[in-house]
């Protein structure tokens, strides 16, 4: 059971991770314009690929990072799809 309160904002490019008073940012690679299709989903995509990694014990940095995976996969496809097998590694 994840006991941990997190709160994330996005901002300018980044996100921003707030636990225990200290807030942390993690730098978005940003996906040219010409490829973004379809930006709903995008958070929840986000949200998953977090959670994907931090209930399997990973540390805040690689799950922000699965969770910028997921979700600038998602934003490259038109509706809430995935575009296929995960290669996230």
């Amino acid at each position: 059971c994840i006991r941990d309160r997190y709160q994330r904002r996005v901002h300018g490019g980044s996100t921003i991770v707030a636990k225990d008073g200290k807030t942390t940012e993690y730098p978005v690679e940003l996906l040219p314009k010409e490829k973004l299709v379809d930006t709903n989903g995008a958070g929840d995509a986000f949200v998953g690929g977090f959670l994907s990694q931090l209930v399997q014990g990973k540390d805040i940095e690689a799950s922000v990072l699965a969770g910028h995976f997921s979700a600038r996969a998602i934003v490259q496809q038109p509706g809430t799809t995935f575009p296929g097998p995960c290669t996230y590694a």
